[in-house]
């Protein structure tokens, strides 16, 4: 119940905000989103958050991320599409994103697509509270295949890193460091022969990010995809990448919320502590 009347306050105040006070985002902004689960019945939900989010931005492809933070881009706002843990019913949204000209970046856990009992992990490892009424199908709690890993990649889309097994945490010895983040793009590069270049901090980057953790990421990854949300037209720094999370069950409204400005001010603090790191 009060899960539900937050989403309810966030989809007014979303409502209100985009109705009275427009985004209004600069050309050179990129408003990357974190999506996680796209199961099947709501594939014509993410299909119409596609349709909304074009009347807005332009999209950004994965491989444009150099030239954006060379600054060379310009003409935006842009949106990137990114997607968490690299579900199975992911697929569907890539296929609904090319058929618009756009591609994303799945952020994979290695453990997770090599685990024997793939959907026991993900519910203890990766997401232990679910809504049924969202996700109720084995595709909707199991990984995307090897094979389909690298069929993506060949469409265009980008697999990088979401850590070795999503169990990152600030107080990670570091033998695990290595393990999660140095393990994680061996394993990329190994099993699908792929440059692995960005890396997805998980559960909240100040809880799953210490020094030396955001050190080794700067040195082995080119971007770093937190969970703040915030501009990243102000720092244009891609060892700090900004996102926005959004789910394909929100309503209009609540995606509005998070795509909005209001709520960024509480997030200062928090991006300030891992800037100290």
């Amino acid at each position: 119940m009060k899960q539900r009347i937050l989403s309810a306050i966030k989809s007014c105040l979303g409502t209100i905000e985009y109705r009275f006070r427009p985004w209004n985002y600069k050309p050179n902004e990129l408003v990357v989103l974190c999506m996680h689960s796209t199961p099947l019945q709501r594939i014509g939900r993410f299909e119409s958050i596609i349709e909304f989010l074009s009347g807005h931005f332009k999209f950004l492809n994965p491989g444009q991320l150099g030239d954006y933070f060379a600054g060379k881009l310009q003409s935006g706002p842009y949106v990137l599409f990114t997607f968490d843990d690299g579900l199975r019913n992911n697929i569907r949204a890539a296929e609904s994103l090319e058929a618009r000209g756009a591609r994303a970046v799945f952020f994979v856990v290695p453990d997770f697509i090599d685990s024997p009992d793939p959907k026991a992990y993900y519910l203890k490892n990766i997401r232990q509270k679910i809504d049924h009424r969202v996700d109720h199908e084995l595709e909707d709690f199991t990984p995307i295949p090897i094979e389909d890993l690298v069929e993506l990649q060949r469409r265009g889309h980008y697999i990088e890193s979401h850590t070795m097994s999503h169990l990152l945490r600030s107080t990670s010895t570091s033998p695990e460091i290595d393990r999660e983040i140095l393990g994680s793009k061996q394993w990329i590069i190994s099993q699908l022969l792929l440059r692995a270049t960005m890396f997805c901090s998980p559960i909240q980057t100040n809880f799953s990010v210490n020094a030396n953790a955001k050190k080794q990421i700067g040195k082995e990854y080119d971007y770093h995809f937190t969970t703040f949300p915030g501009m990243n037209s102000e720092m244009l720094n891609p060892q700090l990448i900004f996102r926005r999370n959004i789910e394909v069950h929100w309503s209009l409204g609540q995606i509005k919320y998070s795509l909005g400005k209001a709520d960024l001010a509480r997030w200062k603090g928090e991006i300030a502590l891992f800037q100290q790191l």
